[in-house]
């Protein structure tokens, strides 16, 4: 089976539908999205409904759909909050109540799926060093754990001597999945890539070769950035799609 692991979406309408489109051209047969579908972007709505709409999905709750509802809210910056408050002034009472039953974490197909790190994941720690990679091996207590967050790709890997080390994948690479040791997992952002490349980034896992994909797909960020001036919605979210920052 074919699984497309997509976060941290953040109402990118554009940038989303090339993913998609990749998506669909390779035969994906099931969706994951980890979180942050909303937040700094344009379009909550549709993209919402998109993502709801994906065959056999299966959603995680990222900060931004925390910020919606609990105290998180506060720890957020002042232009964050400005996106959440007009975000949610958009969405549905349906799309609300779909938000508020989405689970930190769940398991899929003997894999871990969360959108920070398995580590107490309603805390939002960002996974940046070995010890923060090790605990959340330790906490998720299977090989596999798939996060976003972060808005980079990565691959971490702890061999059965407990050592761990990082790659950035290429895209369109085939990494070969071991039957030995544990992996986190961090497959970028499709909405607002902060690796230094505008192109949305999305992995593909391939569970009977065992094999992971990473794909960035190019999209008319200038027309994203356009839609958040014209919603009144903070330039600095804007510019930072040009710049993958």
């Amino acid at each position: 089976m074919k699984i497309a692991l997509i976060s941290d979406l953040h109402s990118n309408l554009e940038a989303l539908q090339a993913c998609l489109i990749k998506a669909k051209a390779l035969n994906v047969e099931q969706y994951v999205c980890l979180g942050d579908m909303i937040g700094y972007g344009p379009d909550p709505v549709a993209t919402l409904d998109i993502v709801m709409s994906l065959p056999n999905v299966v959603v995680i709750r990222g900060n931004h759909e925390e910020a919606l509802f609990g105290p998180y809210y506060n720890r957020l910056r002042l232009l964050v909050r400005q996106s959440i408050e007009w975000t949610k002034s958009q969405l549905s009472e349906i799309q609300l109540e779909y938000i508020q039953t989405l689970p930190y974490q769940q398991n899929v197909l003997g894999m871990t799926m969360v959108h920070a790190t398995s580590d107490q994941p309603e805390s939002w720690s960002y996974i940046y060093n070995t010890e923060l990679v090790r605990r959340c091996i330790q906490a998720s207590a299977t090989q596999l754990t798939f996060i976003g967050h972060t808005h980079q790709p990565r691959i971490f890997y702890e061999a059965t001597n407990k050592e761990i080390t990082s790659v950035i994948p290429q895209a369109e690479v085939a990494i070969p999945i071991s039957q030995q040791g544990c992996y986190v997992i961090n497959v970028g952002s499709v909405g607002q890539p902060r690796d230094d490349n505008n192109a949305a980034s999305f992995a593909v896992y391939d569970t009977s070769e065992r094999e992971l994909w990473f794909y960035r797909e190019a999209y008319e960020y200038t027309v994203t950035a356009k839609k958040i001036i014209d919603r009144g919605l903070p330039g600095l979210f804007a510019e930072r799609l040009e710049r993958g920052r």
